[in-house]
């Protein structure tokens, strides 16, 4: 179920989507408005002790530079004139707040210059930016934990999701054994794909319906038919008998037997189409191809007149299939009869080799334009007229797709043609 696996990655993929964005946007969000609390009480911490500082210094002389520590804050003071008494670290640093790096030490500092004194207030945070990292690196094992459970619920939702579709898939797929099962909705709850399922049955319940009709029908039509088909077989050959053979009536008898033939074999067909789908057409049994093919050629030939073709039949190795002689025959019959009817001079070859049969011929060829309409029944030319041609080759496509064989052609316009069937060894 490899389409039920893209669906379930989609469907987890989603989800760790998801958890991604959701935990970078937070993640985010919170060191930047750690960051902003940081820096906001630290400023306010510098301007507090800068204003304690200057109402100080309006009642205590000062030396020209000075310095007052305590614990983290550093401040130092000095007149605009002497700042070269101060730390080179801060001694030209410009006013505002600063954030710079001494002897391996993080330090916050404020500048400022009032009443011609230059004050710099140096607060340490080395420790509060190793908490800071600290957070950052929970924050990060956070963001790992969330999508490692993002996957497993993702994964759960969509194994849980994607179960009811699986069945329903594997149901649909043993209809292909199966014609005749049925859906099991006991399965499915109430939800969309209870309705799809519900659908799916009904839909599958009107098909085998008009695959049974259709299948009667054809029975039944080709029963109807045997009778007057063999009446007016029948009835020509006595007239065959009887007329003298190079009269113009005999010629015209011979062409009612065969088309009286041709009625008949295509009843045969229609009642091994109307069986294809039947445990009935199964065979274990295996048919030589070679007799097969040189019986429906002594059929064809009628179709051949008195045109100048020279009909072969190359055997480069022994085949056998295993399916019904019958059904091999009309399957043989529709190749060669489509070669002696669009074959006006020249050759036509059948060849047989051990997995395939193939029926060459010099004939018209196919339009490049009319190619992809070959199997289905009629062929439609610009003119508006239709053509039976593909009707024999339909039957073909047909009896192939049900025995897993494949059937294929190469023709050009008035280059010929070479239908090749490719037969598998398990029908």
């Amino acid at each position: 179920m490899q389409r039920t696996k893209r669906l379930r990655r989609r469907i987890t993929l989603a989800f760790l989507l998801f958890g991604v964005f959701l935990t970078l946007t937070l993640g985010i969000s919170l060191v930047a408005a750690l960051k902003s609390i940081e820096t906001e009480i630290l400023d306010d911490i510098l301007k507090t002790e800068l204003t304690a500082l200057q109402k100080q210094a309006e009642s205590t002389a000062h030396t020209p530079a000075t310095s007052r520590s305590r614990s983290t804050i550093i401040i130092y003071t000095a007149p605009l004139s002497a700042q070269n008494h101060l730390p080179e670290h801060v001694r030209n640093l410009p006013e505002g707040v600063h954030d710079i790096v001494f002897e391996d030490r993080d330090y916050r500092v404020l500048v400022q210059h009032a009443n011609d004194t230059r004050y710099v207030v140096q607060f340490d945070d080395t420790s509060i930016h190793k908490r800071e990292d600290d957070f950052i690196r929970l924050v990060w094992l956070c963001a790992i934990l969330t999508l490692f459970v993002a996957l497993i619920i993702g994964w759960a939702v969509a194994d849980h999701v994607i179960s009811p579709i699986k069945h329903l898939a594997y149901q649909v797929m043993a209809f292909k054994n199966q014609p005749g099962e049925a859906l099991d909705l006991s399965e499915f709850g109430d939800d969309e794909i209870g309705v799809l399922a519900r659908k799916l049955k009904h839909y599958h319940e009107q098909l085998q319906y008009l695959l049974i009709r259709e299948k009667e029908f054809a029975s039944n039509v080709s029963h109807e038919l045997r009778t007057p088909v063999t009446s007016i077989s029948m009835a020509a050959e006595v007239l065959a008998a009887k007329a003298e053979p190079d009269t113009p009536e005999y010629a015209r008898i011979q062409r009612i037997q065969r088309a009286a033939d041709e009625m008949s074999e295509l009843i045969e067909t229609f009642l091994i189409l109307a069986q294809i789908n039947d445990a009935s057409t199964h065979n274990n049994a295996t048919c030589a191809m070679e007799p097969i093919v040189r019986k429906v050629i002594e059929q064809q030939r009628v179709w051949l007149g008195d045109k100048p073709v020279n009909v072969s039949v190359a055997v480069k190795g022994q085949l056998e299939v295993a399916a019904h002689a019958g059904i091999l025959s009309v399957l043989v019959a529709n190749l060669v009869r489509n070669a002696f009817r669009h074959t006006d001079k020249g050759a036509i070859t059948i060849s047989l080799s051990p997995d395939r049969l193939s029926v060459s011929d010099t004939g018209t060829g196919i339009d490049q334009t009319i190619q992809t309409q070959l199997f289905k029944g009629y062929i439609t030319h610009k003119s508006g007229d239709s053509s039976r041609v593909g009707l024999g080759l339909t039957i073909v496509q047909r009896i192939c797709e049900r025995y897993g064989w494949k059937v294929f052609f190469e023709s050009g316009k008035g280059q010929g043609s070479r239908f090749t069937v490719l037969f598998n060894s398990n029908p």
